[in-house]
C-alpha cells in the first residue's frame, strides 16, 4: 500500500465516540473549495498538518496497556505506510453564502406561475443542497428557515418578497374578518377555510415565518394557534418601504412606517437591526436598506464592505452585521480587535474603523 493511498486524521474524543456509535462523516466541497467535514449538526475545516515525526500505520497495533503481562515477546508487524502529514479537524462556521445564490435560480411567486418561462431555473431538494453546500444538515435547515425558504412540492424555494407580503396581508385580513386576535390565530381553522386563495403549505409557511406556534389548553382539549410576532411583521413592512428607494428621510419614514403596520402594533427602530442603516450625520437624517444577508460570508471581505459603506461604526451599529461571524466561544469584541481599531470622538463616543486599507 503506497503512502498516497492513506490519509491519517486526528480526531478528538467526541468525534471518536461519534464514529464508534455508527455515525458517519461527510466530506463536502467543490474542486474550488477548501474541503470541510460534516457531522449531522456541525462543520469542520479539514487542514493538512506536517510533523517532523514519522507516523507509522500498522495493523493491530497495541498500546502498552493492552499488552498481557508476563514474559516479554517480540512481535513482528508490517508497516503499511510512513507519513509526515495528517489531517486536522477544526470546527468552523458552515459555508452558506452559496445557498442563497442557488435558490435565486427559481424564486417561488405562486403556483399559477410555475410553468412560466421565468420559472424554468433549477430547483433543489434537501439531498441536492447537502451535496452542494458545505454545511451539516442541521445547519443547512437552520439557514433555510432564516432565508424564509419554503419546502414546496419536494423542493426548497425562496419566496418572492412581494408575494410573501400579499400572503401575510391576506392572513391579517382574514384574522380581522373572523374577529380573531393576532395573539391567538387558530391555525387549523385558517388553513382549512374553503375560500383560501393561497395554498395551504404557503399559508402555513407564512404563519411560521411571521409568527410563533403555541398550544392553547381549552375545555375540550388543546388547540394549536399562531401568535403573530409584532417585531417580525413590523420588520417586513419596514423592508417593503425601504427596498429599492435608496435613502429615505428618517422622519418621513418613521411616520409612513407607523401608518403602514396593522392597528395595535408598535414600530421600533430596534426591529431594524441588521436590515437598515441610519445616517445621523446627514441633515436631515436619512435611513437606507442595508440587510446583513447581502454581505460577504468571509470575515475580511465583510469588514472591508462595512468600512467601505461607513468609515466609522459604533459598537451598537456594527454588532448586528458581524455577530454571525463569531466562531465557537468567539465574541464580537474579539472580532473587532482583530479587524478594527477603536478611537473616541470629541463627544466621547467610541467608534471603530478599519485596521487595513479599504479595497
Amino acid at each position: 500500500m503506497g503512502d498516497h493511498e492513506v490519509r491519517l486524521v486526528e480526531l478528538d474524543s467526541s468525534m471518536v465516540k461519534h464514529l464508534e456509535a455508527g455515525n458517519s462523516l461527510m466530506v463536502r466541497g467543490d474542486k474550488a473549495d477548501m474541503a470541510v467535514v460534516c457531522t449531522d449538526d456541525s462543520t469542520f475545516e479539514l487542514k493538512s498538518t506536517q510533523t517532523t515525526n514519522s507516523l507509522l500505520l500498522l495493523p493491530d497495533c497495541r498500546a502498552p496497556e493492552q499488552l498481557v503481562g508476563g514474559d516479554g515477546c517480540l512481535l513482528h508487524k508490517e508497516v503499511y505506510c510512513i507519513s509526515h502529514l495528517y489531517l486536522e479537524l477544526k470546527q468552523c462556521r458552515p459555508k452558506l453564502k452559496k445557498l442563497q445564490t442557488l435558490l435565486q435560480e427559481n424564486v417561488f411567486t405562486g403556483p399559477e406561475y410555475e410553468s412560466d418561462e421565468k420559472h424554468t431555473g433549477k430547483k433543489y431538494t434537501t439531498t441536492d443542497l447537502l451535496s452542494l453546500i458545505q454545511a451539516s444538515e442541521k445547519e443547512l435547515l437552520q439557514e433555510l428557515r432564516k432565508l424564509h425558504a419554503v419546502h414546496y412540492d419536494g423542493y426548497w424555494r425562496l419566496v418572492d418578497f412581494d408575494y410573501m407580503g400579499n400572503v401575510l396581508q391576506y392572513i391579517m385580513d382574514t384574522v380581522d374578518c373572523q374577529s380573531w386576535s393576532y395573539d391567538q390565530i387558530p391555525t387549523d381553522k385558517l388553513l382549512s377555510m374553503e375560500d383560501n386563495v393561497y395554498p395551504r403549505v404557503v399559508l402555513q409557511h407564512c404563519l411560521d415565518c411571521y409568527g410563533d406556534r403555541k398550544t392553547m389548553e381549552l375545555d375540550g382539549g388543546s388547540e394549536e394557534v399562531h401568535v403573530l410576532s409584532e417585531d417580525k411583521v413590523c420588520r417586513y413592512f419596514a423592508e417593503y418601504l425601504l427596498k429599492g428607494v435608496g435613502k429615505f428621510n428618517l422622519a418621513e419614514f418613521l411616520q409612513t412606517w407607523k401608518e403602514s403596520v396593522p392597528v395595535g402594533m408598535t414600530t421600533d427602530l430596534q426591529q431594524l437591526e441588521g436590515v437598515a442603516l441610519i445616517d445621523k450625520k446627514s441633515h436631515p437624517q436619512v435611513i437606507s436598506h442595508f440587510p446583513v444577508t447581502g454581505l460577504p460570508e468571509d470575515a475580511p471581505d465583510r469588514f472591508n464592505r462595512l468600512f467601505r459603506t461607513r468609515e466609522k461604526w459604533t459598537l451598537e451599529d456594527i454588532t448586528p452585521y458581524i455577530r454571525d461571524l463569531c466562531e465557537r466561544k468567539q465574541t464580537v469584541g474579539s472580532l473587532l480587535t482583530k479587524f478594527a481599531r477603536a478611537s473616541t470622538l470629541p463627544d466621547g463616543t467610541k467608534v471603530y474603523n478599519s485596521r487595513v486599507p479599504i479595497k
